[in-house]
Parts: C-alpha cells; structure tokens; sequence
C-alpha cells in the first residue's frame, strides 16, 4: 500500500465497461513530512476520496480485488481516505486540520 495526496481528478467520456461508476483521481505519493512528491499517476477511487485529502492505495493485483473484477485493468485503486497519518512519531496529516 501507498499512502498519496489527491491532486486532482480526470474524466474520461469513455471507459472499458465496469469502470463507469468510479471516478478516476490524479494523486501523488507522500513524503516523510506528508508533502507530495515524484510522478503523478492515475487511481481508480473506490471510496468517494476529495482534493487534498490523504489517501491508501493499493496498486497491482490487489487493486483488481479493490473492485471485485479481476477482469478490469487497474493498476491502482484507493482503498481508504485517512484521517491522521503520523510518521516517526510526528504527526504530518489531520484531516480536520487541512479542512
């Protein structure tokens, strides 16, 4: 699992079936300090995720399971919208206060 950032959204006017009731969301990994880094890749959201809100995302095989369609071509899907990620011992993700 991967914990990343919500940067933004894509949309797409066509999709392989099984994919049409889920938003597709443009996300980068988190640093040590919760700040997004490296590329940005596409995930398929599974749980309604917003803009800048920290998020788990499970990537190959696992993400097919995340849908239950192990026929659907996804490489990564969001499982889980965080609430407090804490590294180190350091807290560098509230979601009450980024609200």
């Amino acid at each position: 699992m991967k914990l990343c950032k919500v940067i933004g959204f894509a949309t797409s006017s066509i999709k392989r079936e099984g994919l049409s009731p889920y938003k597709l969301l443009v996300l980068k990994n988190i640093d040590d300090e919760g700040n997004p880094v490296g590329e940005a890749f596409l995930a398929l959201d599974t749980v309604g995720a917003g803009l800048s809100e920290i998020v788990a995302v499970t990537t190959g095989a696992p993400a097919t399971n995340a849908v239950g369609d192990k026929n659907l071509p996804i490489d990564a899907a969001v499982i889980g919208i965080l609430d407090q990620v804490t590294i180190n011992k350091k807290e560098v993700y509230t979601k009450n206060k980024e609200e």
